[in-house]
């Protein structure tokens, strides 16, 4: 089968589609067919080296968290799936795979597909559908009428955040560049404001929840727009994160708290439910095929990509 693989850490030009063996099925595991996949900002840190502690050096590497497809086939110890059944899901961990044309994955990482969505669609939802819900749910703990403030909400991450916001029934400021205004207003944003023009630190506003997407506004500095028992969130796996993180950790207060996504069957189940309602939807910036993957490497590192960015598998 054809896998997208790198075999050093490196720039782009690492990346090379080759011919693998396709993975065995274990009893309690479901081999997909995938026809899409997505790139997003963890797979280019990866290919850098950036979390090196956390994957290892062991090479070639796989390459690729999001997927969709259909199942294949299923493990002898498994029940639920059978083979043709449409999926989409993610992978856990810091070991990717899904650009490739089969993939081997858990019971928990995977769900049904969305009967609405393409393929290219359903890959474009799991890990930053699961990301936000996960960071505004269980870190954030958001309940109707809050006041949530995105920042970097023209993203993946922000894009379904502002969404799945809405689906809790909060009221939802969103931080771009002017020019995703109306965009993130289609989506249900109650207020857009522009970084440019904007410090949005030094207004006078009081949030319930501050998503930094972005990763550009610590802790401390957002404190003054928190309201009384606010939570900042961070996607940002680093130093000074960490740091606010232990030290609110036990806080009655304004508290720091970084979300590590993971993948769940009931979460995806519950991301499906909302598509298939119509409550949200995938943003697609650009679709590329598997041989151009290093097109799609390039085009997230340029951090200006309006959503997300998809791989079809041949």
């Amino acid at each position: 089968m054809k896998s997208a693989v790198f075999h050093a850490f490196g720039d782009i030009d690492v990346i090379r589609i080759v011919d693998v063996e396709i993975p065995a099925t274990g009893e309690s595991e479901v081999l997909v067919r995938v026809r899409a996949a997505a790139v997003n900002p963890k797979d280019t840190f990866i290919r850098k080296g950036r979390f090196a502690a956390l994957t290892g050096s062991g090479f070639p590497m796989r390459t690729g968290f999001d997927f969709s497809g259909e199942v294949g086939h299923v493990g002898s110890g498994l029940t639920g799936y059978k083979e043709g059944d449409p999926v989409y899901g993610m992978l856990d961990g810091w070991e990717g795979g899904t650009c490739a044309e089969y993939l081997v994955v858990k019971p928990h990482q995977l769900s049904i597909k969305p009967t609405n969505l393409s393929f290219e669609e359903a890959a474009a939802l799991p890990l930053v559908s699961l990301t936000a819900l996960q960071a505004l749910r269980d870190e954030a703990h958001i309940k109707s009428g809050f006041h949530v403030c995105i920042n970097g909400a023209a993203g993946g991450v922000g894009s379904m955040a502002v969404q799945i916001a809405k689906c809790f029934d909060a009221t939802v400021t969103a931080i771009s560049s002017r020019q995703n205004h109306k965009f993130l207003r289609d989506l249900g944003a109650n207020r857009c404001i522009d970084y440019h023009d904007t410090d949005i630190t030094s207004s006078q506003e009081r949030f319930d929840i501050f998503f930094d997407v972005f990763g550009n506004q610590l802790f401390d500095n957002v404190r003054p727009i928190l309201a009384p028992k606010g939570v900042w969130v961070s996607t940002v796996l680093r130093p000074e994160v960490g740091e606010a993180v232990e030290r609110t950790r036990d806080s009655k207060g304004q508290c720091a708290r970084l979300v590590i996504v993971r993948a769940d069957r009931e979460d995806l189940n519950q991301v499906r439910q909302w598509a298939e309602a119509g409550l949200i939807r995938p943003v697609i910036q650009q679709v590329f095929p598997l041989a151009d993957i290093a097109a799609a490497h390039r085009q997230q590192e340029s951090k200006h990509t309006r959503g997300k960015l998809v791989v079809t598998i041949p």
